[in-house]
């Protein structure tokens, strides 16, 4: 059973350009208008912090504080099946009134909490133009597909995640320094089994994960390979003087990638290699899809759709996709062309719909 979740409000307080900013959300979608350098995506990157923890967008947390202030602050209002939640994440430059401080902060109806007891009170899909690189960018793009998810669902996940990444460090380091007889075989050991450990986690979750890819109706026949980098006790000691000489981990999920096939009569093709521009867009609408389909299921919560600027990517059929998945979900939209506008009225009429002009 699929709880009702609604996002309702979302307050910014020197968060990136946005000195103070409020944006309700009373509509099943809603609209938000403006030319680039607005702060459109800003209001998104606050949802999905408060979704999930993390921003889409930084690579360093104070970029997210406004110019000449100490912290930046978001607050999103969200109803569990009636019931008001406000979601709160503070970000800071490492230093508050002359004390150092954490980076992120997080509370939950005003009580501190940890990341991994604020997050996860509701669900965001994000489909964004960086995403339309998804079949001809390179894996880290691909292997980004199912981290993301797969870390803001699993809590299991996401601990091994962060834990393999900092394994497959210290382990390249060594196999240099093993190399170059700085340092005996012998202290590979203990980063071998975490490489192992951590590694058998995320891959069967990414197994599981698009296993599920199969039973989604989507308009377009559609199919993946998972090209599974297989990482084990075995391979680990096969690969290992290879390793050495190369100064860095062969194996293991940070080699893993993903291919996607089209099925076109009796054939399937690789849509990287084989596919026209608009078949590569709509398998990449079949992933969000997916994606979206995976969330709801394993949530039991139905996720709010987060469009950034998406739409002029799309020719007709894609838009027709989103458009009629838009009837189905809360939806955030931002876009610089006001014929969005129109679109989506038309689909969901005037009293669904909500606009921002920025």
């Amino acid at each position: 059973m699929t709880v009702p979740q609604i996002l309702t409000g979302v307050a910014l307080q020197n968060f990136r350009q946005h000195r103070s900013l409020t944006v309700s959300f009373p509509s099943q979608s809603t609209v938000i208008i403006g030319q680039n350098a607005t702060g459109k995506t800003t209001v998104l990157e606050a949802v999905m912090m408060a979704s999930s923890g993390n921003s889409f967008r930084a690579t360093k947390i104070e970029e997210m504080v406004f110019f000449d202030a100490e912290l930046g602050r978001c607050k999103v209002k969200v109803l569990h099946d009636g019931e008001p939640d406000e979601i709160e994440v503070i970000v800071t430059r490492g230093m508050v009134q002359g004390k150092h401080t954490q980076r992120r902060l997080y509370s939950v109806n005003g009580a501190k909490k940890r990341k991994k007891d604020a997050v996860g009170k509701f669900f965001t899909v994000l489909f964004r133009p960086e995403d339309m690189r998804l079949i001809e960018g390179s894996p880290s793009r691909r292997r980004s597909f199912l981290d993301t998810p797969l870390a803001n669902l699993h809590y299991e996940y996401a601990v091994s995640h962060k834990t393999y990444e900092q394994t497959l460090k210290r382990r390249n380091k060594l196999l240099q320094q093993v190399r170059d007889g700085e340092q005996p075989k012998t202290t590979l050991q203990y980063w071998n089994m975490n490489l192992v450990k951590h590694g058998k986690v995320l891959q069967k979750y990414r197994r599981d994960f698009l296993a599920t890819f199969a039973a989604v109706e989507f308009p377009v026949p559609f199919s993946i390979k998972y090209e599974v980098s297989v990482i084990s006790e075995e391979r680990v000691v096969e690969y290992l003087p290879r390793e050495i000489a190369a100064g860095h981990t062969l194996i293991g999920p940070h080699k893993d990638d993903i291919s996607f096939f089209i099925q076109d009569g009796k054939r399937s093709l690789n849509v990287a290699t084989f596919g026209s521009r608009g078949q590569q867009r709509l398998t990449v609408l079949w992933l969000k899809y997916c994606e979206l389909q995976y969330v709801q299921a394993v949530s039991g919560q139905q996720p709010v759709l987060l469009l950034d600027d998406i739409m002029s990517e799309l020719d007709d059929d894609s838009q027709h996709i989103v458009l009629e998945t838009l009837k189905k979900y809360q939806s955030v939209v931002t876009s610089t062309d006001e014929h969005v506008v129109d679109t989506i009225k038309e689909l969901l009429t005037d009293k669904h719909v909500s606009v921002y002009m920025f």
